[in-house]
């Protein structure tokens, strides 16, 4: 899609009721810069490897990729975060939080997609997207969409085993909690408190998920995949893409808040 779908990604977001309420008039502080500044830098080194005269370099490159596209959308999330008046969120989990919050307001679908409840299959929904828990269960991780319709079941499933790993995740930490103070595992009733409390997952959160297993899980399954050159570049260019439309939307915001001559300017430092 390139070019052309990052710009009619821009317009359905300036289209929408939400973004035309925001206001403008809030300036371009060194926070909003800083923030900002840390984000397009890694963005821009993503951008500059020259994968398409040089595709063998993915190979390597596709080691720290994720690293690279969580942190470029984490500094102009945190900065559109400031030009909104949000006071900054402490850690990753509150920012994933309150970048869900921010896609359901304001980016039209499917990136506004969001996987709520648990911990029950049953339990699951999904907000902003065509699709039901019986579809995105029974869709391989592994399958390509052969129809546009298996785009959302896809998206589903990506955000569905994302919010089952955090959920893991939860219940592990208030498991040890409990069994410290020699108390039994936890109920059903608890597992489903944790859910209710656990804020929508959205992509943010799956762009975590990819960060932390690249660095932490399995940080050889880039370096050492037995995908030839063209398999690794297409991955580089896919991800790159997504971290750029993310990152356009996330610009669309800002510059309607700070003006788009104070947002040249801060774009120009880029170029």
């Amino acid at each position: 899609m390139g070019d052309d779908g990052i710009n009619a990604f821009i317009a359905k977001i300036k289209y929408s009721a939400t973004f035309k309420r925001v206001q403008g008039g809030a300036l371009a502080s060194k926070e909003l810069i800083n923030a900002y500044s840390r984000g397009r830098l890694t963005l821009r080194a993503m951008q500059k490897l020259p994968i398409e005269e040089h595709p063998e370099l993915a190979l390597s490159a596709n080691f720290w990729l994720p690293v690279q596209s969580y942190y470029a959308i984490h500094g102009v999330g945190l900065a559109t975060m400031v030009a909104l008046g949000r006071s900054s969120p402490k850690g990753h989990r509150s920012f994933c939080a309150d970048f869900s919050e921010l896609v359901d307001r304001y980016f039209p679908d499917p990136l506004c997609a969001r996987c709520v409840g648990g911990p029950g299959k049953e339990e699951f929904s999904f907000q902003k997207l065509r699709t039901s828990i019986d579809k995105v269960t029974r869709q391989s991780q592994l399958a390509n969409p052969e129809f546009v319709e298996e785009v959302e079941d896809i998206i589903g499933k990506s955000l569905l085993t994302t919010r089952n790993r955090i959920l893991d995740f939860l219940f592990s930490n208030r498991r040890s909690e409990k069994q410290k103070a020699g108390k039994r595992n936890l109920s059903s009733e608890e597992k489903r408190s944790c859910c209710q409390k656990e804020h929508a997952t959205s992509i943010c959160d799956l762009m975590y998920r990819i960060r932390v297993r690249s660095n932490y899980d399995n940080p050889d399954m880039y370096l050492f995949a037995p995908d030839n050159a063209e398999n690794a570049s297409k991955h580089y260019r896919d991800l790159l893409y997504l971290t750029e439309i993310l990152v356009a939307g996330l610009d669309a915001l800002i510059e309607r808040r700070i003006g788009s001559r104070e947002m040249t300017v801060l774009k120009s430092r880029f170029q």
